[in-house]
Parts: C-alpha cells; sequence; structure tokens
C-alpha cells in the first residue's frame, strides 16, 4: 500500500485496485429482486454488480436500493416473482482496476453517482469503488472532495409536470 502523503508529494497516483472492495458479491439479470434485496441486507451495502450468469462475470448492469424501491415496492410488484433484469441500470457507469482514483472521482462528479463497479481488462467484475473509499483511502484533498461531493448531491432538473400531488400512506 501507498503511503497516502508519500504518493502526493511524489505526485504517484494511486489506482483503484488499491481501495476498492474486492470480490463483491453479484447477482445476475434473472435473480428474483427479493434475492438482490437479501444480499444488499446481507452485505450492509446499497448496490450489487449485475453479471451475465454465474459462471460469467462479466458486468452487465447494477441494481440499487433505489432501484427496488422506485420500480418494485412503489409500483406493488411482487420481489419474489419480479426479476431484476426488469429494474436494474443496463451499462453502468464503470471504471478499470488500473485507472486513477482522480478519474473515478471525475466519473462519479460528472455522473452524479456514489458508487462504480470496477472490471478488468476482459469486463468482468473485480470490485466496487465508492465515494467513502475515496474519502477514507485516496488522499485526494478535501476540496477537490467537497466539490465533488457538492455536484454528486447537486439536485438534477425535474420537468415540471404541473401537478404537485401529495401522496400519504392508508
Amino acid at each position: 500500500m501507498i503511503d497516502v502523503s508519500l504518493a502526493r508529494d511524489q505526485g504517484v497516483s494511486m489506482k483503484v485496485s488499491e481501495i476498492m472492495t474486492k470480490n463483491p458479491v453479484c447477482c445476475w439479470p434473472s435473480s428474483s429482486t427479493l434475492s438482490a434485496a437479501l444480499l444488499m441486507q446481507e452485505t450492509d451495502t446499497g448496490i450489487v454488480p449485475v453479471i451475465q450468469n454465474p459462471f460469467t462475470p462479466i458486468l452487465v448492469g447494477v441494481v440499487t436500493d433505489r432501484d427496488l424501491c422506485l420500480h418494485i415496492i412503489a409500483t406493488d410488484r411482487d420481489p419474489s416473482s419480479t426479476w431484476v433484469d426488469g429494474c436494474m441500470t443496463h451499462d453502468p457507469i464503470c471504471c478499470a482496476e488500473h485507472d486513477e482514483v482522480s478519474l473515478v472521482l471525475d466519473l462519479m462528479k460528472a455522473h452524479k453517482i456514489r458508487r462504480l463497479p470496477v472490471v478488468n481488462e476482459k469486463h468482468e467484475v473485480v470490485g466496487m469503488v465508492s465515494f467513502a473509499d475515496l474519502v477514507r483511502k485516496s488522499g485526494i484533498e478535501a476540496s477537490a472532495m467537497m466539490e465533488a461531493l457538492r455536484s454528486i448531491c447537486e439536485a438534477s432538473q425535474v420537468p415540471e409536470t404541473g401537478s404537485k400531488k401529495i401522496i400519504t400512506a392508508a
């Protein structure tokens, strides 16, 4: 592991492989959304990479706790009979294990995301990297991190629909 203070002083850049969470749990498009939610619960994460199948770890998407909430729960669909393919993000933004951590921060800012799958040269999932990983381990200056967080959290432009409903649970 590179000493972060030395790395900054000497201009050495850190690679994603040095800070990522290795070998994340994954699901596949034909997994039930219930199984994806249980994986998230068991591993205390809000995102699960979706791979082609159990024998081919090629990244085809990601499913998040937000996807499950908005596309399954809010639409009153049964999680045990609804597949991940129906609510996942296909072809997600990702990074390579040999990329510099500064590129990850740029991707997060540009796409307003906090977590990225990490792939190898075969596009197989080898890890996950989060904004928290960058904060804790990357050595990126605090001002750059704050600017990125501000950009990530900035509200997207939502078109006006003309109706402002308040929905309450019964």
